[in-house]
């Protein structure tokens, strides 16, 4: 079993792979957002044993879902059909501040605006992972 988070944004997705411990998120990997991006993100899935894609939810600051999460979701759904076997579970989770998160990360590190952008959705998924993987571990009271 391992982990993938996924930041999805309608230009870019950002992708996070867990180790084999499930304890971090790995490097992460920002692609295009084009008619390939599921198949691509299924391909992945497949090569690194991925058994669940942590899709990450925009939710608005009251906790409700807005336009964005309606993208997400279909995106998301295209996962789960692309999925035919049933061997890759597709779930859902707040995202809050990851981006934002992202973006103050980077400007400390001094990378150039147009760097940050190539990245910053691959750091968002990253985050989201790190946080799946502390309340997963948590819970299975692995820590």
């Amino acid at each position: 079993m391992r982990f993938m988070a996924v930041d999805y944004g309608s230009v870019r997705i950002g992708y996070s792979i867990s180790d084999k411990t499930n304890m971090i998120s790995g490097a992460s990997t920002t692609i295009k957002n084009d008619g390939s991006a599921a198949d691509y993100i299924i391909d992945v899935c497949r090569a690194e044993s991925v058994t669940n894609i942590i899709v990450g939810l925009p939710l608005n600051r009251n906790g409700e879902e807005g336009e964005m999460c309606n993208l997400v979701r279909s995106f998301g759904d295209k996962l789960d059909a692309r999925s035919t076997d049933g061997a890759i579970r597709v779930e859902y989770c707040d995202e809050s501040f990851t981006t934002r998160n992202s973006h103050e990360i980077l400007k400390e590190a001094n990378l150039s605006r147009a760097r940050r952008k190539k990245v910053v959705d691959g750091l968002a998924a990253k985050i989201l992972l790190q946080k799946y993987l502390d309340d997963f571990n948590a819970r299975m009271k692995r820590l």
